[in-house]
């Protein structure tokens, strides 16, 4: 995957002052997407998707490979729980493996991509809703090869602006690894408003 390739998929905008995700290092790079997404067109939502990708994101031998956060704001009134995000990260994560290895030489079986959402056990205050998920997918940036990453969710439940909002922080590295602690303090940051 060309890096041209992919700043195609993800046109980025920097600078927005409706930005939703908290402050990164500041060597992670800022993406934004609008909704509708291109790859995902069955996720046919108004809004828009902010991501912030580890400086090793697009490299397997570092230790923040596909390491990234990413915030979702949705126009309308949804209900965030599992089984919204389940089929939400379902269908993103394959419309992005689909569109991504269009080209390469890879045999993929896309039937093996899948997601997994459970809500957080004793993770609920009056705004925020929290979800832990995992995602079976393949790298299709770089090398092919299938990939689990896994995924602690905040969304909010109540908002009176009509919106909703999700902030995710995923990796492949398992929650008792040191990056844990930068995502999740990233997390604490997180505001829908």
């Amino acid at each position: 995957m060309t890096a041209s390739l992919i700043a195609m998929m993800f046109v980025g905008i920097a600078n927005t002052s409706e930005s939703l995700l908290p402050k990164t290092p500041d060597d992670w790079r800022h993406e934004r997407i609008e909704f509708p997404l291109t790859f995902a067109p069955k996720l046919a939502y108004q809004g828009f998707e902010e991501l912030r990708f580890a400086p090793g994101m697009f490299n397997p031998e570092s230790d923040t490979y596909f390491t990234y956060v990413f915030a979702i704001k949705l126009k309308g009134k949804h209900k965030i729980d599992a089984k919204f995000l389940k089929k939400f990260l379902y269908e993103y994560y394959l419309g992005l493996c689909k569109t991504v290895s269009k080209g390469e030489d890879w045999k993929l079986d896309f039937s093996k991509i899948s997601a997994q959402v459970t809500t957080a056990v004793g993770a609920r205050d009056a705004s925020l809703n929290r979800f832990d998920a995992t995602i079976h997918m393949f790298d299709t940036f770089v090398t092919g090869k299938p990939l689990t990453l896994h995924v602690e969710l905040i969304a909010s439940s109540t908002n009176p602006d009509d919106v909703a909002c999700v902030f995710a922080m995923a990796t492949p590295k398992p929650k008792d690894k040191p990056i844990w602690r930068l995502l999740r303090g990233i997390g604490k940051k997180f505001s829908c408003h």
